[in-house]
């Protein structure tokens, strides 16, 4: 499983920065207005439509604080990793994340868009919190301001997600291609 981790690791690594051609690259800049940047050629539009459905769902089940939903859009060997937290590489630890994560938070989070990129069946989409995210903790309401970065597998499944991580950045949308 370690290995299997390790070679994918390397090759979104390699995919990302470029390195592999046989890979169709389709950059969107992030939209202005709030819209999803999806490419406008159609074959590549509905790849990325399909791949940002998945993270949308990821959205909807966070704003429900709802684990299971959340974990299931996760491939079994991908990892979560959050600020201040152990990266969680097993379904077990994802469970137990977000449910601890869930009985002191409470999120309506709106993610904005910034890139959704297709490498043939992998994709990378970046988000932030255009707003921040209104989270609940500990009783406390306070302002989340977040940029995310998905990495998804296509599947047999469809597509899963094998690496989620953010981190806070009070300045959100900046940077943007």
């Amino acid at each position: 499983m370690k290995t299997k981790n390790l070679i994918r690791a390397r090759f979104l690594t390699l995919a990302m920065a470029s390195t592999f051609t046989v890979f169709t690259l389709t950059p969107v800049a992030a939209a202005e207005d709030g819209a999803v940047p999806l490419s406008n050629d159609a074959k590549t539009k509905s790849i990325q439509q399909e791949a940002y459905n998945v993270v949308n769902l990821y959205e909807q089940a966070l704003n429900e604080g709802n684990t299971k939903k959340i974990v299931s859009l996760f491939a079994d060997d991908s990892v979560a990793e959050w600020n201040n937290k152990r990266t969680y590489g097993t379904t077990e630890q994802r469970l137990e994340g977000y449910d601890a994560l869930f009985k002191i938070a409470k999120f309506k989070t709106v993610f904005s868009y910034d890139t959704i990129n297709v490498y043939g069946g992998a994709a990378v989409i970046r988000t932030h919190h255009h707003k921040g995210a209104t989270v609940m903790e500990n009783g406390q309401p306070f302002t989340d301001l977040n940029r995310e970065v998905f990495v998804l597998n296509k599947t047999s499944q469809g597509w899963k997600i094998v690496l989620y991580t953010f981190n806070t950045d009070p300045v959100q949308g900046e940077g943007s291609f």
